[in-house]
């Protein structure tokens, strides 16, 4: 997929591209952090056919929405293999079946050892305590555990337990 990227003085950047079935996209970034999304005139690419502006909170969360797989932020373990103990920071996105859930309903191999709500640390997090969107799980486990947390939180698990992929 190729990307286009027209700097906008005094407005920001934006960055437009063609969808698999011919649409093109298109996402002014400004420097605030707002979005404005446009979808354009099939016929007419320079048309712009709808658009809608998001504030910086509604752009994260839409952002969380679509993607595609869970964000697993590694922290770095100077390259130990596969089988190797990671820790890894673990965000629990918009729409998982965890926000509102209490941490001890994960199951998974991986170790929560803190979770991070509004730039402030828990060190010792209880199970009782209910997740919510924003939260940032801090785990540790090998490489596999750290991904099926991550697919959990998302509501990706293999395995049939859940699928939330639409």
């Amino acid at each position: 997929m190729e990307i286009e990227r027209i700097a906008l003085p005094g407005v920001g950047v934006s960055y437009s591209f063609v969808t698999g079935d011919g649409t093109r996209l298109g996402v002014i970034c400004h420097p605030n952090g707002a979005r404005d999304i446009a979808l354009y005139d099939r016929d007419d690419p320079t048309d712009v056919r709808a658009a809608a502006t998001l504030s910086p909170v509604a752009a994260h969360h839409l952002a969380n929405l679509l993607a595609a797989t869970a964000v697993i932020d590694l922290v770095p373990d100077g390259g130990a293999d596969v089988d190797a103990v990671t820790v890894a920071r673990v965000p629990v996105p918009a729409g998982s079946d965890y926000d509102g859930r209490p941490l001890g309903s994960l199951r998974t191999d991986a170790v929560v050892v803190a979770v991070l709500r509004d730039g402030h640390p828990d060190l010792r997090p209880d199970a009782r305590r209910d997740l919510r969107y924003g939260d940032t799980l801090v785990a540790v486990g090998t490489r596999d555990a750290i991904d099926h947390l991550g697919r959990a939180v998302a509501g990706y698990v293999s395995g049939g337990v859940t699928t939330r992929q639409g």
